[in-house]
Parts: C-alpha cells; structure tokens; sequence
C-alpha cells in the first residue's frame, strides 16, 4: 500500500503543477512570448524533447515545475517576457493559478458525479433545555430524541420550527426517545418568547444515523464543484479572521507541505482502494488544486503573486523596478519559501493531519 500511496501521490502532485504551468504556457504562447522550457519537477534533469523553440523536460525532483520564458526580468531581449505588455504579463502570471482553481471545479464536480456523502437518514435531539421554558417545565432533558411532534414524525431540524409555530398557545404532544424507550410528553409552546429561545424553549442538533454517497448529473455535480472551489477558497481567504476571533484553533489555520499533502493524500487512497468510492480522493485533490492556486497568488517574492506585485508597482510608479534588483528579490523569496516549506515539513510531522472520509 506504502508503494500505491506514493506513485498515487506523485501522479496528483504532478498533475496538479502540469495544469499550473499549462497555463503559464498558453498565455504566453498566446502573447507571443518565447518558451525556451516547459518543465515538470526541478532539476536533474531526467528526460528531455525539443519541439520548435521549447524544450520539454522531466526533472528528477516532483516537488515543483515551471515555464521558463526568455528575459523574465530583461524587457532588451525581443519576445521576452519582461518585454510583454502590462496586461499580457499579468494574464501570464495569473494563468497559472487561474488553472488550478479551474481544475479544482472538474475535480469537486467528480467527487460530485461519483457519490458525495450526505445524510439520508438521521434524528433530531435536544441539544439545550432552556431554564423557565416549556420544555422544562414539561421535562425535556438534554440528549432525548424528538421522535414526533403534535402526531407528526420529525427527523431533520428543519421541521420542528414549523410544526412548533403551527402549535403556539395549545396543549401538543411530543414523543421522545430517553435511554432506549419512548415516552409521550405534554407542554404548550408559548406565543412570545426570550429572544433565541423559540417557543419551546430548546436548542435542537441533527443526529446522522446514516451517510450514504449520493451521485449527482454531470451538470449539477459540477456546478456543486464550482460551489464547493468557492467554499474552499473563502474558508481559506477567512482562517486568519477566524484564528484571531478565536473561533477555530491553531492547528487548523496553519499550512501544510508536501509532507502533509502527501499524508492526507494517502490517507484518501487507502479510502478509496477499501470502498471502492472516489470522493475522498477526488476531494483531496481539489482541496489542494485550490489551495495551491491561492498559495501562487500571494505577494510573496519568487511566487506568481510576487510577480504580480512588481507589476503592480511598476504601473503605479510610471516605470519598472530595476530588472536585477527584481530579479534578486525574487531569489531571496524563493530562498525564504525553502525555509518556510522546511519549517512547515516539520509541523507536518510533529502534527499530522487526520480527516475522516464518507460513510461509515
């Protein structure tokens, strides 16, 4: 299994980057900018085909890849890239992550088409009895299973608010479950209430007795998928906001490196091989496809964000940064991410990340 992890994870990690730097590529194949290399992986290189003006190389290490165009901080050389327009280099630069997030709608909307899991059975309990309330009054106790309400089945959250509106001001009964047995209890809701309280005076929770994959049409698997990339990307966009309202913990706002990537990708393999499901797998992938988008699009030297931002810079100013002055920073951001991806590989393995997946 240790084997299928590994070939399972280099082929996402591979595909990933190969959709990334594919959009490099296809803009400036578009803006006329001269490719000398498509690549995926870093050097040694391992294999390597010219085709026209662009050599295409395997590399021996699969933790990355890149487009290299001519002049990326030289605007002297003719077809550089550093030559482009204002609104070519910045196409070019945002490709790539344009590409991932992309593909992370394709890889949701798989997930989608090959069963997404959802609760098709479950029960309704009672999470907070209010003091002074109906339901107190009448003995409802935290933890008991609303079985029924006024006569009526209840088994999603969802219906009680209606059933208990329709019910105000008059005797109605509810059937519980508490430790296995079932009882019939009396209270009359309220028509006016503490504000947050509702007319019987509980706080409710929904119960999954079962979760089941669910297979959606292509077309609306994948407008699931582009729902869920967007989801993915807000959440992450947030998680400094919420880090510092103290409303998730440490552990789930801090980035992981290859090692957790390939940690949770194993993780979604050996799901897969014992169900037989591709959710957790294809789940995996889009999370990270997206991840790795946003990641690209941060003002960071050495990274397309970084890139970006001298783009930026320069239309502000009127003119561009000195070319070896970028390009140094640039080399000093990629020498800085080299520390961070280090420091990260050891969170990842002092903390590995745990996910539960589907139906269980």
């Amino acid at each position: 299994m240790s084997l299928l992890n590994l070939v399972i994870f280099l082929i996402l990690l591979s595909l990933l980057i190969l959709v990334h730097e594919l959009g490099h590529f296809i803009l400036a194949k578009r803006a006329g900018v001269k490719v000398e290399e498509f690549a995926i992986g870093f050097p040694p290189r391992l294999f390597s085909i010219q085709r026209g003006e662009t050599s295409y190389s395997i590399n021996a290490i699969p933790l990355g890849g890149y487009v290299k165009m001519l002049g990326e901080e030289d605007p002297t050389y003719p077809r550089s890239f550093a030559s482009a327009s204002r609104k070519w280099r910045v196409a070019i630069l945002a490709a790539g992550a344009t590409m991932n997030i992309v593909f992370a709608v394709f890889l949701f909307g798989g997930a989608y088409a090959s069963g997404w899991p959802e609760v098709t059975k479950s029960e309704v309990t009672v999470a907070q009895v209010m003091p002074d309330s109906p339901a107190s009054s009448a003995g409802l106790k935290e933890g008991d299973v609303i079985v029924a309400f006024d006569g009526h089945p209840v088994t999603t959250p969802e219906q009680l608010p209606g059933l208990s509106q329709e019910s105000l001001g008059r005797p109605t009964t509810i059937e519980i479950r508490r430790g296995g047995q079932q009882r019939i209890i009396t209270l009359t809701p309220r028509t006016s209430w503490p504000e947050g309280e509702g007319p019987i005076g509980i706080a409710i929770a929904e119960h999954a007795l079962k979760i089941e994959p669910v297979y959606y049409p292509l077309p609306t698997a994948l407008l699931n998928g582009a729902r869920e990339t967007l989801q993915t990307v807000v959440m992450t966009l947030t998680l400094p906001v919420l880090l510092l309202k103290g409303l998730i913990p440490a552990s789930m706002a801090r980035p992981i490196g290859p090692l957790g990537i390939y940690n949770l990708t194993t993780q979604a393999t050996t799901e897969t091989v014992a169900t037989g499901w591709w959710f957790p797998l294809l789940s995996v992938a889009g999370t990270v496809s997206a991840g790795l988008g946003l990641a690209n699009l941060l003002p960071i030297p050495g990274l397309d964000g970084g890139r970006l931002l001298f783009v930026v810079i320069e239309a502000i100013r009127g003119r561009r940064v000195n070319p070896r002055r970028e390009g140094q920073i640039h080399l000093v951001g990629l020498a800085l991410l080299m520390s961070l991806v280090i420091i990260v590989t050891y969170f990842d393995i002092l903390f590995p990340i745990n996910v539960q997946f589907g139906p269980h």
